[in-house]
C-alpha cells in the first residue's frame, strides 16, 4: 500500500495536535497511518526520529555476555555509515560499547570513537546516552569538545565499567548551554558548566559526592571553580559500594558536606543513598533547602535526636522517605500541611502520636513490628482518613492478638484501595487476612513473599477476601518493580 497524494483532513491539523495524536497509537497504528498520505508519511517519519531511539545496544546487559571488540567495532561502522546516510532528523541516541577489549586494540576503538562523534546527527541531538567500556575514559578530551558544540542537547547520559580507578574521566569538561538533565554512572568530570542543569543523578563507587563537591565551596569562598550546582533543583545521589554492613557506608564529612546542602537553596527534589546522614547535614538540609518537596535519606545516624526536627522547616515538603534511623523519630512540631506521601521503611523507633496531625498523607509505607501496632492502630483510627495506598512490611506474626486488632484497624481507613504486604512466608499472610474485615473501597491487594506453594495461593486468597477484584501475588525479588509502580522510591 503506498501512500495517496489526495487530499486528506489531516492536512487542515497543525503539526502539534497530529502528533498529540501520534502519542496514543501503538506502532502498528503509527505504521497504518503514515501510508495515508505523503504528508502524513513526512510527519512520521519526523516524529519517530523525536520519540524514538536510535540505539547500538546490545540484547543483553550482563557482563559475562559482553561482545568482544571486533563486533562492536562493526556495530560503531554501521552506526557511522547509518548516520552519515539517513535524512531523518533523530534527537535520541544510545551508544553501547561495552566490550572486552585488549589492551592493544584501545587505540581502535578511540578512532571509532572519534568518527562517531563527528557525525553530523551528533549536533543535533537532544538526548544522549552513553554506555562506555573498561579504559575508555580516553576519549574525554573528544568527548568534552563534542558535547560543547551540541546546541539542542537536552539529557546526557554518561556511564563507565567501574575501574580501580577512583576518578575516571578527570580530563573531562562537560561545557553546555542547553543541558537540562545530566546522569552519571562511575564517571567523574573534572568541569561541569551547564547553567540550564535542574536535574543531576550521579551513581559512583565508594565515593562521596557531598564531602568531594564540598571541598570547593569551603577552599574558594563559596565559589564554583569546578561543578557549578547552585541551580539544580533536583539532586540524586547514589553511592555505589560493595559492602552491606552499615559501619563500612561512607559518612559525609561534617563540614564538607554540610557546606554542600547549603549551597543548593533551589532543591526541590533530593535523594541521597545509601550514605550516612548525620547531624550537621540534617541541619543544613533543614536550614537551607527550604523549597525541598522530596526528599529521600537511607540512613539517619544522630548523635542528637532533636537534629531531625531542623526538617521541620521543610513546609513544602510533599514526600519524604526515611529508610533507617538509628534514634526515635518524632515529628513533633513539625509543620507540613502538602505532606501525601511518607515512607518510614526500617526506621522502628517512631512516635506515633506525632504522626495523626499529618491528615494530608495518601500514601503510607511502614515496618509494623508487634511493639509499634497498638500505636500504628490507634494513627489509624484518628486521622489517616484520605490514605489510599498503604504498605506494611510485616515479618513476625508471633503476637496473633495484636495482629488482630491491626486488620480490625484498617476498615477504619475510609479512602484504603491499594494494600501491600510484605512479608518472609505467605503462611503469614494468611493468618492477617484472616482476621481482616470487609472493606468496601480496596481494589487492589499486593502480596510481596519468598513463594512456597504460589500455583494456588491467589485462589486461597480470592477466597478469604472475594470483594477485592485485583490479588497479585508477587516474589520478594519484585519488589522493586512493585514499588515503582506505586510510584515509592526504592532503597533497598
Amino acid at each position: 500500500m503506498e501512500p495517496s497524494d489526495a487530499g486528506s483532513p489531516f492536512d487542515r491539523l497543525s503539526p502539534e495536535l497530529i502528533f498529540f495524536i501520534f502519542d496514543h497509537l501503538n506502532l502498528e497504528s503509527l505504521k497504518a497511518v503514515s501510508l495515508t498520505c505523503h504528508r502524513l508519511e513526512e510527519m512520521f517519519a519526523d516524529y519517530s526520529a523525536r520519540r524514538f531511539v536510535l540505539s547500538s545496544r546490545k540484547k543483553t546487559n550482563r557482563k559475562e555476555d559482553l561482545p568482544p571488540l571486533r563486533n562492536v567495532l562493526e556495530t560503531m561502522e554501521e552506526a557511522v555509515t547509518l548516520l552519515q546516510r539517513t535524512k531523518r532528523a533523530y534527537r535520541r541516541f544510545h551508544l553501547d560499547v561495552r566490550c572486552h577489549p585488549k589492551p592493544s586494540s584501545l587505540d581502535d576503538m578511540q578512532a571509532a570513537h572519534d568518527k562517531l562523534l563527528a557525525t553530523r546527527l551528533i549536533q543535533q541531538l537532544v538526548v544522549l546516552k552513553l554506555d562506555l567500556g573498561y579504559e575508555l575514559h580516553k576519549i574525554a578530551v573528544k568527548l568534552s569538545g563534542v558535547v560543547t558544540k551540541m546546541e539542542s542537547l537536552q539529557v546526557l547520559y554518561i556511564g563507565h565499567e567501574a575501574t580501580d580507578n577512583p576518578y575516571p574521566f578527570s580530563q573531562l569538561s562537560l561545557v553546555n548551554r542547553s543541558l537540562q538533565k545530566l546522569l552519571l554512572s562511575n564517571v567523574w568530570p573534572g568541569r561541569i558548566d551547564c547553567p540550564k542543569m535542574g536535574s543531576l543523578n550521579v551513581s559512583v563507587l565508594e565515593i562521596d559526592l557531598g564531602s568531594i563537591i564540598g571541598k570547593q565551596y569551603v577552599q574558594h569562598g563559596g565559589q564554583e571553580p569546578y561543578w557549578k550546582l547552585k541551580q539544580l533543583s533536583e539532586l540524586v545521589i547514589q553511592t555505589l559500594s560493595k559492602h552491606r554492613s552499615l559501619s563500612l557506608l561512607v559518612r559525609t564529612n561534617s563540614t564538607y558536606g554540610s557546606q554542600f546542602y547549603r549551597q543548593l537553596t533551589q532543591l526541590t527534589i533530593l535523594q541521597v543513598h545509601p550514605l550516612l546522614v548525620t547531624d550537621e547535614t540534617l541541619q543544613a538540609i533543614g536550614e537551607t533547602c527550604v523549597q525541598l518537596e522530596r526528599l529521600s535519606l537511607s540512613y539517619l545516624r544522630m548523635i542528637n535526636p532533636a537534629s531531625f526536627h531542623h526538617l521541620s522547616n521543610l513546609t513544602n515538603l510533599r514526600h519524604l522517605a526515611i529508610k533507617d534511623s538509628n534514634k526515635m523519630l518524632s515529628f513533633a512540631g513539625f509543620r507540613m500541611p502538602l505532606l501525601e506521601r511518607l515512607e518510614l521503611g526500617d526506621a522502628t523507633q517512631i512516635d506515633w502520636p506525632s504522626l495523626a496531625q499529618f491528615a494530608s498523607i495518601e500514601c503510607l509505607l511502614i515496618r509494623c513490628d508487634s511493639s509499634q501496632l497498638n500505636g500504628l492502630c490507634d494513627l489509624f483510627a484518628e486521622r489517616m482518613r484520605r490514605l489510599h495506598t498503604l504498605w506494611l512490611k510485616c515479618y513476625s506474626y508471633s503476637d496473633r492478638p495484636r495482629y488482630r486488632e491491626l486488620a480490625a484497624a484498617l476498615p477504619k481507613l475510609p479512602a484504603l484501595e491499594t494494600l501491600v504486604l510484605e512479608t518472609s512466608v505467605y503462611s503469614n499472610c494468611f493468618i492477617f487476612l484472616k482476621t481482616i474485615e470487609p472493606m468496601l473501597r480496596l481494589t487492589r491487594l499486593i502480596i510481596c513473599s519468598f513463594p512456597s506453594r504460589r500455583h494456588d495461593i491467589g485462589q486461597q486468597v480470592a477466597t478469604l477476601l472475594p470483594n477485592v477484584p485485583n490479588i497479585e501475588i508477587r516474589d520478594l525479588h519484585d519488589v522493586y518493580e512493585v514499588r515503582k509502580s506505586l510510584k515509592f522510591v526504592t532503597m533497598d
